[in-house]
């Protein structure tokens, strides 16, 4: 079993956990990083996984994101809006220190969660069995089993996923039908959160009402669904700023996770998205 890990939200958690602050006299405040017990924390929830699925620690494959990344180019607005947020104390430190392992994986043009996606659908790797350990709705997207463990904030819609709770995780098993109904979801609603708009004035509770009725077992049926709420929300809105069909495969680009086969690793180039065609 190969635990495939989601290192960017562990290492955010740990060192987010960990931050100190202190007043070092009247009215002056400072902060400070226990990195050790940062460092801690994220090996024991390491240990933990592995210990429940049977594995050691050269099945893990730690996941990091790069700095610069392809969605960038396809919307320079992307993520824009975290600009100015910084990360945790000690998180740049102790991320310098887990590249060091020898499975930690981190790679130019895409993130930590394409990362996920593309190994979590190797063939050879699926052989073995996969787990995804993640808290970030967005890996819905890929079937199979997920510890979630960012406790307290369940994904958005269970609907389709067979649920159990294990050494006080919750384990959420995905199915393939769910992840491609999940991903037509995100095509419309987008993502607030990384600056994807998504169809106007559509919103998640509207985006999932659509996807649930799409005809999975036709491609080209459902992207031409998903084409016409664009151009329908181009109508009622009277927008003239976007082609339809060109902004759809925008934003599907932005909000979908790669799979194998869609990165090369040697020369880092993507294989971008394309809707299916009859």
């Amino acid at each position: 079993m190969k635990i495939v890990l989601d290192s960017d939200m562990l290492l955010f958690r740990v060192t987010s956990a960990t931050e100190v602050e202190m007043e070092l006299e009247p009215d002056v405040w400072t902060r400070h990083s226990e990195l050790p017990e940062a460092r801690e924390a994220y090996w024991t929830a390491v240990d933990q996984w592995c210990e429940m699925y049977g594995c050691t620690l050269d099945d893990v494959l730690h996941c990091f994101t790069d700095r610069s990344t392809f969605r960038k180019r396809i919307d320079p607005g992307y993520k824009a809006n975290r600009k100015g947020k910084p990360k945790p104390l000690g998180y740049g430190a102790l991320k310098s220190q887990l590249l060091q392992e020898s499975g930690a994986w981190l790679h130019r043009e895409i993130e930590a969660d394409d990362l996920i996606g593309i190994f979590a659908t190797m063939p050879d790797l699926q052989k073995e069995g996969v787990v995804i350990a993640s808290g970030d709705k967005d890996l819905m997207q890929i079937a199979g089993e997920h510890i979630w463990f960012n406790t307290g904030k369940e994904p958005e819609d269970d609907q389709g996923l067979y649920v159990t709770y294990r050494d006080g995780y919750v384990i959420k098993t995905n199915t393939t039908q769910h992840a491609e109904r999940f991903t037509y979801q995100q095509c419309l609603s987008g993502d607030s959160t990384d600056g994807i708009p998504g169809c106007p004035g559509l919103g998640a509770v509207g985006a999932k009402r659509i996807a649930k009725d799409l005809p999975l077992t036709e491609p080209v049926d459902c992207w031409e669904a998903i084409v016409r709420t664009y151009e329908e929300a181009q109508r009622k809105k009277k927008l003239d700023l976007y082609n339809a069909p060109e902004f759809a495969t925008q934003q599907a680009r932005l909000v979908r996770i790669l799979r194998h086969g869609e990165y090369d690793f040697i020369t880092h180039e993507v294989s971008l998205w394309n809707p299916p065609t009859r």
